[in-house]
C-alpha cells in the first residue's frame, strides 16, 4: 500500500472543438496484493486512485484556476510485477491496466466519469524491514492513462495523463 502527493497533467482534446490541459497537485493511493511467483518476484493486482484539487486550465494559451471544489480524479485497476533487488531490498515494479477519469463538483453532488482506456504505472522505490514482516519505504511512479472518451453528441474526447507522484510504503509479507 502507498500513499502521498501526486503531480499531475491531464489533456482532454475535441478535435475542432477544443484543447484543454489541466495541471494541479492532489493525492495518490496506490494499492497491490499478491504474492511470489518465485524468490523476489511479485505477481499482483492493482488498484490507483488519484485527485487534484482546483486544477488550473490551460486552453489556447489562457489559463485560469478552478475553485478548489472542482476535483478531478484518475483510477487504474490492472495487474502487475514485482522485482526485489536483495539484499538493498531495492524494488521495480509495473502495473497495466484499465483506466479512467472522473470530474467531480462540489461534494460528489455532480461527477461525470470517462469511459475506459489503457492505464499502467512504472515504480521504482526502496523499503527497510521493520519487523519480521513489515518493511516501510518510499517511491517515485510515473503513470499515465490513454483513453477515448464517447461524451455524445458524434464527439470523441480524446485524453490523457502524465503523472509523477512520491509515495510512503508500506509492505506486509
Amino acid at each position: 500500500m502507498s500513499v502521498g502527493p501526486n503531480f499531475a497533467s491531464i489533456n482532454s482534446e475535441v478535435p475542432g472543438y477544443y484543447d484543454l490541459t489541466f495541471k494541479g497537485t492532489g493525492a495518490q493511493f496506490d494499492v497491490k496484493i499478491g504474492g511470489a511467483v518465485k524468490e523476489n518476484l511479485i505477481l499482483h493486482a492493482t488498484l490507483t486512485s488519484s485527485a487534484m484539487s482546483g486544477p488550473k486550465i490551460t486552453s489556447d494559451g489562457i489559463s485560469e484556476k478552478t475553485s478548489n471544489d472542482i476535483s478531478l480524479g484518475e483510477a487504474m485497476f490492472g495487474a502487475g510485477l514485482t522485482y526485489y533487488i536483495m539484499p538493498s531490498n531495492f524494488f521495480l515494479s509495473g502495473s497495466v491496466g484499465l483506466g479512467n477519469f472522473t470530474l467531480i463538483e462540489g461534494n460528489n453532488a455532480n461527477s461525470i466519469s470517462t469511459d475506459r482506456g489503457f492505464s499502467m504505472q512504472l515504480k521504482i522505490g526502496k523499503e527497510w524491514w521493520v519487523s519480521k514482516r513489515w518493511g516501510l519505504g518510499i517511491a517515485m511512479t510515473y503513470g499515465t492513462t490513454n483513453l477515448t472518451n464517447s461524451p455524445g453528441g458524434g464527439m470523441e474526447e480524446r485524453m490523457s495523463s502524465d503523472n509523477v507522484r512520491i509515495l510512503f510504503n508500506a509492505t506486509l509479507n
